[in-house]
């Protein structure tokens, strides 16, 4: 515990039921890390189920204590997400059914807009779905996303799976039935307690019931999911009153300079629902944030560009790849971020750095995540091994199969599609749907008979190649030819550009050993966020993360806060909380964008946050300026 400053000693070493409100920055994963190490110092024979919100930071929690405890001391505890835990209540007693990725998801989300016709995109539905699941109350005055829940609801029983949001809903109810046991723990620790929802909220309430120490750590001013129904300062205090705990604040910020943290907190203070506390910089003063204000909304893009070329021009540049042109400048791992209120914003930026050869990610951007073709390829491995019929409804949907005909397909074989691959079955007979579907039964029905029970890592290397062959054929529209056959050219091929992504996939998948799932999480972990590049990043899924210097955009009326003339004061209040959690990624510079709109004027924040405007620029200055 060497290090810590005093409220951190105090969460760390007190032995009762805490609330820690920890603004950014402010070293909670530490002190988390140094409660476990000093629960079970103190109690051997202790045991603590330690959540978290994302599988990035379970990764986190878990590699840092296991540096820091020996393997008999980790097998004492649980660490996951709420929904990985109630996952593993319910595999002990075979209840888990199959779990929909994001790829199977959406192919049942698009099937049940089709049949009500509710007018939602993809995730406006997927939204709907989740919020009427998780509060009853909303669905009751949404008729339309309840009748479109109901039908989502229809197809997942109609395969035996269940989303995300169906695990901790089952666990719940299975546990205050009293069928299914309680994870055995002496302590609970919660992570981003602010994020929690209703029904994560009655998951922990089960956990913590009884002679269970509980600490939960969280920051109301960082709640920015109400949209998702969490919880915020109301399940903070909820929590409070249910245990009685004793609430410490956490307001040493190592992470930002001062004069960035002063702006944040004069922000923050207009919010009524939160913890108050007085969060001081470790760092000292740093650089003041600079507010630029551009002629034109493309200016922006210019300005960063010229800025990031200053910050960055000490850097060694990459090598480029063959026939490329070499990178403007290089930059280093968590140097630079530019962040918006949403997506769109980021399309221009996005194209400038590809004119002017900046080098970019879009965070978030998995390739296993995000990208839909290798979510296709895991699906399909996925069932393969699991012996199901979602995988399959998704590759055919993928190569452009109507679902009409899939449904027919399914009806055809009993409402499962492994039918069509089970090699215990015959083989079936004048299938309809072409040289795709054929050529998926025919290839399938031998990587299944591969697949026999304890398979070994040949025959899962194999099925890989194979399913990449056929992902390979559908691309090129080569089904039933000879892939290596005549001229790609010629044959107006579907996505030659994607062909690179199947190799990738493939490739991944071929480093490590073992069955399909195991493989697929061997790469899930594997891969690195940690990538040189500027991020170009919403507000929102910056959220956990930091850099050197973050650059805001599109800071004017209607973007930030992203609401209406008419939003209620709750709505207002979260957009603050969503910019304010913005501005503190920041560890050395800030910069802030606004320009002339029409008809709009500068963000109302940024007069909240003490920014005084000064006359539009159209090149950095040297030096930064509030």
């Amino acid at each position: 515990m060497h290090g810590l400053n005093p409220a951190q000693f105090d969460a760390v070493t007190a032995e009762e039921n805490l609330l820690c409100c920890a603004c950014p920055g402010s070293g909670k994963t530490r002190v988390l890390i140094n409660k476990v190490q000093h629960v079970l110092a103190r109690h051997p024979d202790a045991s603590i189920i330690l959540t978290t919100f994302s599988r990035d930071a379970t990764n986190e929690m878990r590699e840092r204590l296991g540096r820091a405890l020996s393997p008999g001391l980790m097998q004492k505890l649980s660490v996951g997400t709420f929904h990985a835990l109630a996952l593993r209540q319910l595999k002990a007693i075979g209840a888990a059914g199959h779990i929909l990725n994001t790829i199977e998801t959406n192919h049942i989300i698009l099937r049940a807009l089709e049949e009500t016709g509710v007018m939602l995109s993809l995730d406006e539905a997927e939204l709907a779905i989740s919020t009427c699941k998780i509060d009853p109350d909303y669905a009751e005055k949404n008729p339309p996303a309840a009748r479109l829940t109901r039908i989502y609801q229809r197809e997942l029983a109609a395969r035996g799976a269940c989303d995300f949001v169906d695990i901790i809903a089952r666990a719940n109810t299975m546990m205050a039935a009293g069928q299914l046991e309680l994870m055995p723990a002496s302590h609970v620790f919660c992570d981003e307690f602010q994020d929690i929802d209703r029904l994560q909220f009655e998951w922990l309430r089960h956990h913590i019931a009884g002679e269970r120490e509980v600490c939960v750590v969280g920051d109301a001013d960082q709640c920015i999911y109400g949209f998702r129904r969490s919880l915020g300062y109301r399940g903070m205090m909820d929590y409070v009153a249910m245990t009685g705990a004793r609430i410490i604040t956490l307001g040493a910020n190592y992470r930002s300079t001062s004069r960035i943290l002063e702006h944040a907190s004069r922000l923050i203070a207009h919010n009524l629902d939160r913890v108050k506390m007085e969060m001081t910089a470790v760092r000292g003063d740093g650089h003041a944030p600079e507010l630029v204000k551009v002629a034109r909304q493309d200016g922006q893009a210019d300005h960063i560009i010229e800025a990031l070329a200053v910050l960055c021009r000490d850097n060694p540049v990459p090598k480029p790849l063959a026939d490329r042109q070499p990178f403007r400048f290089g930059v280093n791992k968590g140097q630079a971020a530019v962040l918006a209120r949403t997506n769109r914003q980021l399309l221009t930026i996005e194209r400038k750095f590809i004119e002017s050869r900046v080098p970019y990610l879009r965070t978030g951007r998995s390739l296993w995540d995000d990208q839909i073709l290798p979510q296709v390829f895991v699906s399909l491995l996925q069932s393969l091994h699991a012996r199901n019929g979602v995988g399959i409804e998704v590759a055919l949907r993928w190569a452009r199969v109507p679902d009409s005909l899939i449904r027919a397909l399914a009806e055809r074989v009993g409402g499962n599609l492994w039918a069509l691959l089970d090699p215990q079955l015959p083989a079936p007979a004048g299938i309809p749907g072409g040289p795709v579907v054929e050529s998926l039964v025919e290839q399938g029905r031998g990587w299944a008979r591969k697949l026999g029970k304890d398979y070994p890592d040949s025959s899962a290397q194999g099925v890989i190649y194979g399913v990449a062959a056929w992902m390979i054929n559908v691309l090129k529209d080569t089904c039933g030819e000879d892939a290596d056959a005549g001229d790609d050219r010629q044959r107006r091929p579907r996505d030659l550009k994607d062909l690179w992504m199947v190799d990738v996939v493939k490739d991944t998948l071929d480093v490590f050993r073992g069955n399909l799932p195991q493989r697929i999480a061997l790469a899930r972990q594997d891969e690195s966020q940690n990538i040189p590049r500027v991020i170009l990043s919403t507000f929102h899924a910056a959220k956990g993360l930091e850099w050197e210097n973050v650059f805001l955009v599109d800071l004017v009326a209607g973007s930030v806060p992203k609401s209406g003339p008419e939003a209620s004061d709750e709505e207002i209040e979260e957009e603050r909380r969503v910019f304010y959690v913005a501005m503190t990624r920041a560890r050395d510079r800030l910069y802030l964008y606004t320009y002339h709109k029409k008809n709009g004027a500068p963000s109302e924040f940024l007069a909240e946050a003490g920014f005084v405007m000064q006359q539009p620029q159209q090149q950095p200055s040297n030096a930064c300026h509030a």
